[in-house]
């Protein structure tokens, strides 16, 4: 059974700016030491609202799906509690899946903010998606280490991958089969295995 739509339009009602002008030192204290989420966009501090459960089980799944694949030497993966930091728009953002190959790298000793990202993956919920699939989707494509972004559904089976070519474009990859082929982490994601039957 596919999820309410309302409750999530309500949930994400919730993201408010609690604070604008805020420096990114001012942000990364006072997030530290909150037990809440919040993102930093250019010197406004948004909390975060609370997720549905079915979006929390969709994390669930996918995470269950890669790591049963891959091999935890060679990657780490991390679901939506950790920080993505973007530089070249001023923002920290939470991911809901982000996917690392090797070692990590972080600006802070706390290994809080993640600067090396291989995949990230996003849950979108109605209210969203359009914010998701371009100005997000801009702000994750200046990562330099970042190589493949995927968008899944939540309210219907269905999911967009964007990878990035040796030449440094980012182009649309057809989902074939029903399975999100993740090229750079050589591993796949399975429509069937992560969406319930309808």
């Amino acid at each position: 059974m596919l999820p309410n739509t309302s409750i999530d339009v309500l949930l994400e009602e919730e993201r408010r700016i609690v604070r604008t002008g805020a420096t990114v030192e001012e942000y990364l204290a006072f997030e530290n030491a909150s037990e809440d989420r919040h993102e930093f966009h250019n010197g406004d501090i948004i909390a975060m609202p609370g997720n549905t459960s079915y979006h929390e089980r969709l994390i669930f799944k996918i995470l269950r799906n890669l790591g049963n694949q891959l091999d935890d030497d060679a990657y780490m993966i991390f679901p939506s509690n950790l920080k993505v930091m973007i530089p070249s728009y001023n923002r920290y953002v939470y991911p809901d899946i982000t996917i690392v190959r090797g070692e990590g790298e972080f600006q802070d000793h706390e290994q809080r903010e993640l600067l090396n990202p291989a995949v990230i993956i996003e849950i979108l919920s109605p209210s969203t998606a359009q914010h998701d699939l371009t100005d997000k989707f801009e702000y994750y494509r200046s990562i330099p280490s970042l190589e493949e972004v995927t968008f899944f559904a939540q309210d219907r089976i269905d999911a967009i991958l964007h990878r990035k070519t040796n030449q440094g474009q980012w182009e649309l990859v057809e989902i074939e089969n029903g399975r999100v082929e993740l090229a750079s982490v050589q591993a796949h994601i399975s429509l069937a295995e992560i969406y319930p039957k309808v």
